[in-house]
């Protein structure tokens, strides 16, 4: 790489690293960023099947909706630390904890008055029908 390659490189580094400093979210602690909780999205011969990580979650505060018009699935909700308010010094912090929101577009068009919610061992499983009819307005889908 030429000189000239490198430095556009190495300006384009600072900028950006000083671009996310300067970001009011970078500011926060990590726990009250929110997080985005692992998601597996997959096909049945039925149905889509959308599988979220979220241990430590309250199933009770999870709220999900789905916007069969706009083919989207929303997943909104907290999970606690409960050692926040104790004075601890961490030598390593992989668990994120605060709030959350997922979107996630579906692939295609689902039975919306037929979507169920299911929560067990920290994992919420959404299935969503399949369906090829016209798609109903948003509505909010109890979990189980």
């Amino acid at each position: 790489m030429s000189w000239a390659g490198r430095k556009l490189l190495i300006n384009f580094v600072t900028d950006i690293n000083a671009r996310t400093r300067a970001h009011p979210l970078h500011r926060l602690e990590p726990s009250e960023r929110g997080f985005q909780p692992p998601t597996d999205i997959y096909e049945t011969p039925d149905a889509l099947v959308v599988r979220m990580e979220l241990a430590g979650v309250n199933p009770a505060e999870i709220e999900l909706w789905v916007d069969e018009a706009a083919g989207r699935l929303t997943v909104r909700g907290r999970r606690e630390d409960p050692a926040r308010s104790e004075q601890r010094r961490y030598y390593n912090v992989e668990i994120e904890c605060g709030e959350f929101v997922r979107i996630v577009q579906l692939p295609r068009q689902v039975a919306g008055e037929a979507v169920g919610a299911s929560y067990e061992n920290g994992f919420l499983v959404v299935r969503l029908p399949k369906q090829e009819a016209q798609p109903s307005a948003p509505r909010n889908v109890p979990i189980e």
